[in-house]
């Protein structure tokens, strides 16, 4: 799980960032990122009642919980950041879900390339 502090919890919060951010999408997950004044990254995951019922929706907010947390370092910390989940993510193995993730962070030029990572 994130810490507290990288995580956007308020209606407010979520509402700003489909208001004025900037979407970018791959075939199961959508992401919207917004500049913040704040020097620490702000996540929230959006999921459905579309992609299943309640253990699978928990199931994939689990993994991209986790996924985030793993990454968290190399992400631009100048943004907040929500993840929505698309139709068909519940198909989708861990890894795979993984590198949806890391392709759409790369797509959206927010994911900081480390000599380890490459």
């Amino acid at each position: 799980m994130l810490k507290k502090t990288n995580r956007l919890t308020k209606r407010k919060e979520f509402g700003y960032i489909y208001k004025k951010g900037t979407t970018t999408f791959s075939n199961f997950i959508g992401l919207y990122t917004v500049p913040t004044n704040k020097k620490i990254a702000r996540i929230g995951f959006s999921i459905s009642k579309k992609i299943g019922k309640a253990h699978t929706r928990n199931l994939i907010k689990r993994r991209l919980s986790e996924i985030v947390r793993d990454i968290l370092p190399n992400i631009n910390q100048n943004f907040n950041y929500i993840f929505v989940a698309r139709e068909n993510i519940d198909t989708l193995s861990f890894d795979d879900l993984k590198g949806q993730v890391l392709y759409l962070l790369k797509k959206a030029d927010k994911y900081i390339m480390t000599v380890e990572n490459e």
